[in-house]
Formats: C-alpha cells, structure tokens, sequence
C-alpha cells in the first residue's frame, strides 16, 4: 500500500490495509488494540486509537505500543492519562490524550516506528525503547 511504499515497514511487522474504508479500518483496529489493553488503564480505547490513527494516518498499532512502553499500558502515568511519557502534557481523558499523541506522532515522527524515530523519541535507551515498542506492535 501508499504508506509501506512510502514510509517502509520495520521488519518482522505486518503492514496495515489502507486499501479498505474508514468504516472497516476503525471496526478491524478497534477490535486489535481493545484486546491488547484487556485488564489495563487503556481498556475500551481502541476507537480512539483507530479513528486517530486513520485520521493521521499512521500505523494504529504505533501510539497504542509506545503506551506500554512508557507506561506500562496506562499503569504508571507521570501526568494525568498521559501514557506515552509525552513532554509535560496532561490530559483530562483518554480520548483527547490519544488524539493529541497520534497527532503529535504524525507531524513530529511520521507514520511508524523507526531507529530513527527512536533515537528522537528515547534517546537515552534508544535500543530498548526501540526494540520493547516493536516488540508489542507485533502483539496488536
């Protein structure tokens, strides 16, 4: 599809379908990304990620995963529903929090996770952070 042609897939990750409708897009990620946060802070937001996601068009796998990785899915936020360890931020809901990182992942970051994108996002475990955010894009 457009984005893998145009952005590339890291290795070993599925690429996503944008060849379907935003109706279909939403219904499929929502189902993915609400069983990935079962039992978690982040249950029942998979909606949120899906629509954000086609809305900025960025893999919907991306903000979902970095959650884990910065906050243990929504367990250990620094700022209220911040996840994601995202600057100073807080939010008073997971809607406008997930809204606001996809949109942040778009304009500052691109489409997917990249090394790159890693050494800007987490300089200091780069490798790590790099490495568990993939890790758990494959899980979704």
């Amino acid at each position: 599809n457009e984005h893998a042609r145009t952005y590339g897939m890291p290795s070993g990750l599925s690429e996503v379908n944008w060849d379907v409708s935003k109706l279909d897009f939403v219904a499929e990620w929502t189902i993915r990304i609400n069983k990935y946060f079962i039992g978690t802070p982040l249950e029942n937001t998979g909606e949120y990620f899906a629509n954000a996601a086609w809305d900025y068009s960025i893999d919907p796998r991306w903000s979902a995963a970095i959650s884990n990785t910065e906050s243990g899915k929504g367990f250990h936020c620094f700022k209220s529903h911040n996840a994601w360890g995202w600057g100073d931020s807080s939010w008073s809901n997971w809607a406008d929090a997930i809204y606001s990182h996809v949109e942040g992942l778009s304009t500052s970051y691109g489409y997917t996770i990249t090394y790159d994108f890693a050494e800007t996002y987490c300089p200091p475990n780069k490798d790590n952070w790099y490495n568990n955010t993939l890790h758990e894009m494959t899980l979704i």
